[in-house]
């Protein structure tokens, strides 16, 4: 049972407003143009399923030749060991506050598969997101070769530009030139068409830059001369899509373009995401992941804002000790609370021992679908009334100013970094 202290401060956490700094859905035009069903809606959680057992069955949820039948035997066959993690506590809430089915169990899952299909509609984005989750706005994360699907009202593109730093053949450098209409033939012309595509994408209203290559190798990046750029990339310009450049040989070019992308994005006053910390799926290599590869960057370039994302996890302590340090680096808890509660808890109450609360940004849902961010921000909400509840009770903040810090790390930190007027929470 929660404490009278403790029920005050969740009561005045639900009227804050949330400035969601990460975000992967689309606007809702875009959204309804697809149908769903229960399944559309795992996301995150069909990873705890593989891991749990089900990839050892050769069994993927998401493959299109299973039938719904076959999917949902699947599922519940490995829904109970999954149900408690974070992913699962977020599937639970969509169920109940959502889909409006209180358990998810083989007898209801009838209702909640034709509920599910049915929530998509017109205005219910207003509903989930500006009603239900108090989310007032969200940056988007804008993949290469694709539109924002951004409405400018509730969503802002944060493009990825690594796709310049990745070229490995002729068939990569084609792509580009087709979307800057950029000839690119060396190192100066792809710079050039790197300019043509930051211009495009500011045009579309771009509030940020995402690196997202910490999916790909280590985010150690080096500077290179451009002699040595231009030696990978001419070799690059002679590769065929079946023979391109190998990963490693193109390296001094990844490193060159990373820099380039960060200098660009400092001419712009825009804020840098760099994913840090656990990837998704079931495979990957999170030690290319820890933050303190980049403290050349920070050094580096001392006006930029680097804004880290996802809390560094498993690297934390990294992670603190880095946003503490810099001038220049931002902490963001983005998909944090559904890693696990416990985890982003311990880290929250790092970073306010710590890190000066203007650099924490205490939200970012980083979900495919808007409901998923609906499920996140209550499990966020959440954890931060845990936090600063336990700073009042240790005596280290008043009521008045716990409030004061949840405004700053739930929406103006956030609305102040990506360049909105408005900074004050409705």
């Amino acid at each position: 049972m929660m404490s009278q202290l403790r029920e005050r401060l969740s009561m005045a956490l639900q009227s804050i407003a949330l400035m969601d700094t990460h975000e992967h859905f689309v606007q809702e035009a875009d959204r309804l143009k697809h149908g769903c069903d229960f399944f559309s809606y795992l996301h995150y959680v069909h990873c705890d399923l593989m891991s749990g057992g089900l990839a050892l069955e050769k069994v993927s949820l998401e493959a299109s030749a299973l039938s719904s039948a076959q999917k949902k035997e699947a599922f519940f066959r490995h829904w109970p060991n999954v149900r408690f993690t974070g992913y699962g506590q977020a599937l639970r809430i969509m169920a109940e506050d959502l889909f409006e089915v209180a358990e998810i169990t083989p007898d209801t899952f009838a209702e909640l598969n034709a509920n599910a299909a049915a929530l998509p509609r017109p205005g219910y984005y207003d509903t989930v997101l500006r009603e239900g989750a108090k989310i007032v706005r969200a940056c988007r994360i804008v993949w290469p070769h694709s539109s924002t699907m951004c409405d400018l009202d509730h969503l802002f593109p944060v493009p990825v530009f690594d796709h310049f730093a990745t070229v490995a053949s002729r068939g990569d450098l084609t792509l580009l030139e087709a979307d800057t209409d950029v000839s690119i033939h060396n190192l100066h012309d792809l710079e050039a068409a790197l300019d043509v595509a930051f211009a495009q994408r500011a045009e579309e209203g771009m509030v940020g830059v995402k690196n997202f290559l910490a999916y790909r190798r280590p985010i150690s990046f080096e500077q290179v001369p451009a002699a040595r750029a231009e030696e990978v990339l001419l070799r690059t310009t002679q590769a065929h899509a079946d023979t391109p450049v190998g990963f490693e040989e193109a390296r001094p070019l990844q490193d060159y373009m990373v820099h380039a992308i960060i200098r660009r994005a400092v001419e712009r006053d825009l804020p840098i995401q760099i994913h840090t910390g656990f990837q998704n799926d079931n495979a990957n290599f999170v030690d290319n992941t820890r933050p303190t590869r980049l403290v050349n960057l920070f050094m580096t370039y001392d006006a930029a804002k680097f804004v880290l994302l996802h809390g560094g996890w498993p690297y934390t302590q990294e992670f603190v000790a880095l946003a503490k340090s810099f001038p220049n680096v931002y902490a963001d808890m983005a998909w944090t609370y559904i890693l696990g509660a416990g985890a982003a808890e311990r880290l929250l109450g790092d970073l306010l021992d710590s890190v000066p609360a203007n650099k924490i940004l205490g939200f970012g849902g980083d979900y495919n679908f808007a409901e998923g961010a609906y499920a996140h921000a209550k499990l966020a909400r959440r954890s931060i009334g845990r936090v600063l509840a336990g700073r009042i009770e240790n005596e280290t903040m008043s009521e008045d100013e716990a409030l004061e810090v949840a405004r700053m790390i739930m929406h103006d930190n956030g609305a102040r970094l990506y360049g909105f007027a408005e900074f004050d929470s409705p």
